[in-house]
């Protein structure tokens, strides 16, 4: 039997859009809410519908599938894709987002005007190891147009069982390519770390996400980061698309002293309520210099921490703007039809901004470069001289980054041409000048690995924090 589950929701997963109806001043949220109830009159419409469907349709309809259909036509109608209803089938799959593991690519994704766009593939997933990235778009799921498609319905779409592939149709800026990924098993990892290689005294701790029990993790590692000489952290939220409200606060108030305000919480009609660090929500504490890093691909709950850090510290927060979602869900209503993932309030920061649409702008701003934004190279696609296309652009970027002589941006020419021969001479590969299959595969696999050494906004990071008291 599946759990209850109640629980507020930080995570970004449908939109960017928050829509909310302005009252006449002399009318109350109460008031209208009143007003807005439905009559005798109006059940009785509803009920003609529903007679008239059963007894007139050409076929029987089964009398469960039209109630899931008015139940999430009338959610649908609120006109916020943050808000959902999900029947019995989807309730339990987002549960497992949250709790458990599932099979599928593991990406994280929101609809934008329409579109589902990437908010952060999560780590070592074959999103991840497909090199998919943050504001990458969706365009298909095998030969499924994806565009105005809701978010379960894509979601049922892109999961599937470990070792059976799909292919995704993706859109990179003005780039369009096909990627095809092995669906595996994605477990729910929320905080991983180790030492520095170059400097045992700086613990390195990512967090993923804010699942049930990522507070515990976090105190955990640091914990067992300092027992193994760590005297200062750099903590990385790059594309972590949040999570739960309890865990966001758990963690911020590791960051903050008791009385500081953590966030607040502005629901409908009413004053922003604040949240505050205090010994309920923990005694652990992060006591040592350190540095946060954020990208376009940290949200929501993310945002959250980023912004105590931001208001509420003295710490440094590396890399650029963060995704920008500023509303909280909630998950009730529990029935044997389904339940409800409802937008109830907005969250604000500790001094009152909202962020939605607009994300937290860090203090140090250091771009990612140019190939990291590369297309992975397909090996079953033949690049060689003559050729221009998005993939050829993505190959001079790697070429280049691995210090061969690449002039043109995005033509196969003869320069491009002998620096793949000098490639492949190098790694023992045939020299034919010639982009396919292992070539394809070892430029790939060099370039990723080229990137882990070449973080330039770890490194950045590096620096702040050695250099912080």
């Amino acid at each position: 039997m599946r759990k209850t589950m109640y629980k507020v929701l930080m995570a970004a997963a449908a939109s960017f859009t928050f829509s909310a109806t302005v009252l006449p001043a002399s009318i109350s949220w109460v008031q209208a809410a009143e007003q807005q109830q439905l009559t005798e009159e109006d059940l009785a419409i509803l009920q003609d519908v529903y007679n008239t469907i059963q007894s007139q349709y050409i076929e029987e309809v089964d009398k469960k599938q039209l109630l899931e259909g008015a139940l999430k036509g009338m959610v649908s109608a609120v006109g916020d894709p943050y808000s959902e209803y999900f029947d019995a089938e989807q309730a339990e799959a987002f549960e497992e987002d949250i709790s458990a593991s599932f099979e599928g690519i593991g990406v994280q994704f929101a609809i934008k005007n329409g579109k589902p766009v990437i908010i952060s593939p999560i780590d070592d997933t074959p999103a991840d190891r497909a090199g998919l990235l943050p504001n990458d778009v969706i365009l298909k799921a095998d030969d499924t147009e994806l565009i105005d498609k809701t978010t379960n319905e894509i979601v049922k779409l892109i999961r599937g069982p470990k070792g059976s592939e799909i292919k995704l149709s993706i859109q990179r800026g003005s780039q369009i390519f096909d990627v095809t990924l092995v669906r595996d098993t994605i477990p729910v990892h929320s905080v991983i770390g180790e030492l520095d290689k170059e400097n045992a005294e700086i613990g390195y701790v990512r967090i993923t996400q804010f699942a049930e029990k990522t507070s515990d993790e976090l105190s955990a590692k640091i914990k067992e980061l300092r027992e193994q000489g760590a005297k200062r952290f750099i903590f990385d939220l790059r594309s972590n698309p949040g999570g739960l409200l309890d865990q966001a606060l758990k963690i911020t108030n590791m960051f903050s002293k008791d009385g500081d305000v953590l966030m607040q919480v502005e629901e409908r009609g009413q004053e922003p309520h604040k949240y505050t660090a205090n010994p309920l929500f923990g005694l652990f504490k992060v006591t040592e210099p350190y540095v946060f890093l954020i990208n376009e691909g940290s949200a929501s709950a993310s945002e959250i921490l980023a912004a105590v850090v931001a208001e509420n510290t003295d710490a440094e927060l590396v890399g650029v703007t963060t995704f920008g979602k500023g509303t909280v869900q909630n998950v009730t209503n529990q029935t044997s039809l389904g339940e409800l993932k409802l937008t109830i309030a907005k969250w604000l920061t500790p001094n009152g901004t909202w962020v939605h649409e607009k994300g937290v702008e860090p203090t140090v701003v250091v771009e990612q470069q140019a190939v990291a934004r590369a297309i992975q190279l397909d090996t079953a696609i033949e690049l060689k001289k003559g050729q221009s296309s998005d993939y050829v652009a993505s190959l001079a970027l790697i070429l280049q980054a691995l210090g061969y002589e690449v002039q043109s941006e995005n033509y196969f020419d003869d320069e491009m041409e002998a620096a793949v021969k000098q490639f492949q001479e190098a790694n023992q590969l045939e020299a034919n000048g010639i982009v396919t299959g292992d070539t394809a595969q070892l430029l790939t696999d060099k370039i990723r690995e080229y990137l882990e050494k070449n973080d330039v906004q770890y490194q950045k990071a590096k620096e702040i924090v050695l250099k912080a008291e």
